[in-house]
């Protein structure tokens, strides 16, 4: 593991250089930071590591607001901060601006082995966890064939449902990268990093960065946000989404997707990569049209119908198009019908919570979970009373 020093004088320096060694460590750099010098650019474009740094009482307060940009860009460095703040107020402000550990100034080489041995634990779980679901998962696309469909909707919602009821490992991307809100969906808690975040640091990607851009939204639920700035999408390459979705499909047993329904390289290149494409419709002539474009559109493309699952969504029994209209003019087979529950589905978008936790046994859920058992080849899990769903509780 690489470790960074910066302290105030040689000695200092020799110091920490000799405690880092008898652990076996690697000292990347070392520098003599002179007075009144500012650590902004003695801490950029660090590789992941150990970051050991000096900082005086009367550069602490700007030393932290430094540290904190890092840490937040670059979580892959962990940092032990040398000073003379002892206060407990000293200390709270480090931990929050991402110090791992505080070391009172001047250190003694055992206070220094104990606290580099507690991050070097600290990172090795990090990995662990980040490399903990290696394989090859499943990608999930979800299209809407028209605006208003109901994709994101149906998207969010059996993503949590995989991840809550089915115990699987599931990540959520919004890859409508101009106007996604597929987090409104989820929850109404703001997204600290989005994927603009992470592919401005591609070249620094590993489980670690991913994990850092996403949202926790349940114990095996994570979210991926999409732009907050529509322009800043544009920025986004085909090539980069693919780093991003190999890595998350290592990381996770499903990846799901929710994309724009305008078909340009960052489209196409996660639809090539998903195992199962979701064209969602509703009963419509119009949308039945545009649904024939895309299905034809896809088979160009080489997409076998094993592939494509068109979902009518909002259905209505006395729908004027009924089911074998709409196959024959989609022309593929439906694969779902999803209710028509308006007035649930609102309310759990305005909530921004999922419709298990608001209304469990509504007709949308029960026709998610059917898809869901179908697609993971799973039996339905059992119902869960109201006191398992209050406190969250999974295996």
């Amino acid at each position: 593991m690489n470790t960074y020093l910066l302290a105030s004088d040689a000695a200092m320096v020799e110091l920490l250089r000799s405690t880092v060694q008898s652990l076996s460590l690697t000292v990347k750099s070392s520098l003599v930071r002179e007075p009144r010098k500012s650590l902004l650019p003695l801490v950029k474009n660090l590789e992941p590591g150990i970051l050991l740094v000096c900082s005086s009482q009367s550069q602490l307060t700007e030393d932290l607001k430094v540290l904190e940009s890092m840490t937040w860009s670059n979580p892959q460095v962990s940092v032990i901060l040398i000073s003379e703040a002892d206060s407990k107020e000293d200390l709270v402000l480090a931990m929050r601006s991402g110090v791992r550990e505080v070391v009172a100034s001047p250190p003694s080489q055992d206070e220094l082995i104990a606290a580099l041995r507690r991050v070097m634990t600290h990172c090795q779980k990090t990995q662990g966890q980040g490399d903990a679901y290696v394989g090859h998962g499943q990608i999930l696309a979800f299209i809407s064939c028209k605006g208003g469909c109901g994709a994101t909707f149906l998207a969010t919602n059996m993503a949590y449902l995989m991840a809550d009821q089915f115990n699987r490992r599931c990540a959520f991307i919004d890859l409508d990268l101009q106007y996604g809100d597929a987090s409104y969906y989820l929850s109404h808690d703001e997204n600290k990093n989005n994927i603009s975040d992470l592919t401005q640091q591609i070249d620094r990607l590993d489980a670690q960065l991913l994990s850092s851009c996403m949202q926790s939204i349940s114990p095996r639920l994570n979210l991926l946000a999409a732009p907050d700035e529509p322009g800043v999408a544009l920025a986004i390459t085909a090539n980069q989404l693919e780093q991003v979705l190999t890595l998350a499909n290592r990381m996770h047993e499903f990846v799901v997707l929710d994309l724009d329904s305008t078909i340009d390289a960052v489209t196409l290149k996660a639809l090539d990569m998903a195992d199962v494409v979701y064209l969602v419709i509703e009963g419509s002539l119009p949308v039945a049209r545009n649904a024939k474009r895309i299905v034809k559109l896809f088979r160009s493309l080489g997409y076998g119908d094993e592939k494509l699952r068109l979902v009518v969504n909002k259905y209505q029994s006395d729908e004027l198009l009924d089911v074998p209209t709409i196959e024959q003019a989609v022309g593929l087979k439906v694969h779902r019908t999803i209710p028509n529950q308006v007035q649930a589905v609102t309310e759990a978008f305005n909530l921004g919570k999922p419709l298990e936790l608001l209304h469990p046994q509504n007709g949308v859920l029960k026709a998610l979970r059917e898809m869901t058992s179908v697609l993971l080849h799973a039996p339905l899990p059992k119902p869960r009373g109201w006191i398992d769903r209050l406190i969250g509780k999974a295996a």
